[in-house]
C-alpha cells in the first residue's frame, strides 16, 4: 500500500482566471473619491441658500432669489434635477464601485462646472454696469461668495468622481484581449 501524496500547490493562476478578473479593487480610494464628490455636491446645494449678490442697501440675494429676479424659474427645476442625477451617479459609484457610473459622474460634473462658470461670468459682467447682460438685477449689485462656494463644490464633485473612476471596477467580457 502506497501513501497518498497530495499534488503541489498551483504556482500559476488557473487558466480560467485571467489577471484582469483577479484584480483587487482599492475600496478605500474609491470610497474616498465618492465621499469627496458627495461633499462637493452638498456644498453646491448649500450654496443655493448662500448670498450670491449683495446690494448697497445691505440686501443679500441668494441663488434662488436670482432665479426669481431674472425670471429663469423655468430653468431652476432642470438645474436641480441635474444635481440630483449627479448625486445618484456618485452614490451608485460609492456603493458599487462600477467604473461606468464614476466616469459618467465625472463627465456630468465637468459639464455642470462649465455651465456654472459661464453663468457666473455672465453674472459678474452684469453687475456694476449700465448695460447688464442679465436684465432685472439691481444696479448696485456685487457678486459675493455664494457662486464661488458652488464652483468649489462642482470642482470637488468632478475631482472626487475622477478619483473614484480611477480606482473603480470595469466589467470586461471574456473575449476581451488583455
Amino acid at each position: 500500500m502506497t501513501a497518498y501524496t497530495p499534488p503541489a500547490p498551483h504556482r500559476v493562476p488557473l487558466p480560467t482566471r485571467t489577471p484582469a478578473r483577479t484584480k483587487t479593487i482599492p475600496h478605500a480610494r474609491n470610497r474616498i473619491g465618492a465621499l469627496m464628490a458627495l461633499t462637493g455636491l452638498a456644498l453646491a446645494l448649500l450654496s443655493l441658500y448662500l448670498p450670491w449678490l449683495s446690494t448697497g442697501e445691505s440686501e443679500r440675494i441668494s441663488a434662488l432669489g436670482i432665479t426669481e429676479i431674472i425670471d429663469v424659474r423655468s430653468v431652476a427645476p432642470v438645474l436641480f434635477l441635474g444635481l440630483l442625477v449627479l448625486s445618484l451617479l456618485v452614490s451608485v459609484t460609492a456603493l458599487t464601485r462600477l467604473g461606468a457610473f464614476a466616469v459618467a459622474a465625472t463627465v456630468v460634473a465637468v459639464g455642470v462646472l462649465a455651465g456654472h462658470l459661464a453663468f457666473v461670468w455672465t453674472l459678474i459682467l452684469s453687475t456694476g454696469t449700465t448695460e447688464p447682460a442679465l436684465s432685472g438685477l439691481p444696479a448696485d449689485a456685487t457678486v459675493t461668495f455664494g457662486p464661488y462656494v458652488a464652483a468649489l463644490g462642482f470642482v470637488m464633485g468632478a475631482a472626487g468622481s475622477a478619483w473614484a473612476a480611477r480606482s473603480a471596477r470595469y466589467v470586461k467580457s471574456a473575449r476581451d484581449p488583455e
